[in-house]
C-alpha cells in the first residue's frame, strides 16, 4: 500500500510541475465627465474643463485688499509706449486661476476675427494650487500665445468681460492638462499708471 501510494505522490507532483496561475486585475477608476452647467457663466466667474473635471473660479483670492486691487483689474498709462495689461484672477477652495492679457488697449475689444498676430500682444494662463505661484512649484500649469489664439475677449459691455479660451497647459516637470470650454465673465476696474517721475 506504501508503495502504491508514493506511486501516485510522485505522478501527482510530476504532472503538476506547472502551475498557471490566473489573476484578473481590477479595473481602474474611471471618472466620467462632469456635466457642464447649462446656464450662462455668471458675473465674476471663471470655468472650463480641466480633462474631464469641470472648475468653477467665481472668488475673490486676495484676503487682505480690496476686490478691485489686482485680480480684475485693466493697468493703463499714457505714456509713449502706452498699450494695457487685464488681469482676470479667481479662485476656488483649492486653485487659483489667473488671465493675463499684455498689449492691448481696453477699448479697442474686442477685436474682430481672424486676430492679427502681433508682437507684445499676448495671453498668459496659469492654473496652480493656493502657495505654489511660482512656475517651478508642482501643479502649476500654465499656457500662453499670441492673443487670439485659443483666447478670446469676445464682449466688454460696460468694463464686464466676458470670453472664451481652450487650450493645452504645460507644467515645469513636463506634465500636460488639456483645458476645454473655457469661459469668464469678470468686471474689471480701470487703473491709471503714471508715466515716469511725477
Amino acid at each position: 500500500m506504501k508503495k502504491i501510494l508514493a506511486v501516485i505522490l510522485f505522478a501527482a507532483l510530476v504532472a503538476c510541475d506547472k502551475v498557471t496561475v490566473e489573476v484578473t486585475k481590477p479595473p481602474l477608476p474611471v471618472h466620467q465627465k462632469d456635466p457642464k452647467p447649462l446656464t450662462p457663466v455668471p458675473l465674476g466667474t471663471i470655468r472650463a474643463y480641466f480633462g474631464d473635471y469641470y472648475r468653477t473660479f467665481n472668488q475673490h483670492y486676495e484676503q487682505f485688499q480690496p476686490v478691485d486691487s489686482f485680480s480684475n483689474a485693466y493697468f493703463y498709462s499714457n505714456c509713449n509706449d502706452a498699450s494695457g495689461n487685464i488681469h482676470l484672477i479667481r479662485s476656488d477652495s483649492e486653485f487659483i486661476f489667473a488671465i493675463y492679457i499684455d498689449g492691448y488697449l481696453l477699448d479697442s475689444l474686442p477685436t474682430t476675427r481672424p486676430v492679427k498676430e502681433e508682437y507684445g500682444k499676448s495671453y498668459d494662463i496659469e492654473f496652480y494650487p493656493f502657495l505654489a505661484w511660482n512656475w517651478g512649484d508642482g501643479g502649476h500649469y500654465s499656457m500662453s500665445n499670441f492673443y487670439g489664439k485659443n483666447f478670446l475677449i469676445t464682449d466688454k459691455t460696460d468694463d464686464v468681460l466676458s470670453g472664451t479660451f481652450s487650450g493645452t497647459m504645460n507644467s515645469a516637470s513636463g506634465e500636460i492638462l488639456p483645458v476645454t470650454e473655457g469661459e469668464f465673465k469678470i468686471k474689471i476696474f480701470r487703473k491709471f499708471m503714471r508715466c515716469g517721475k511725477q
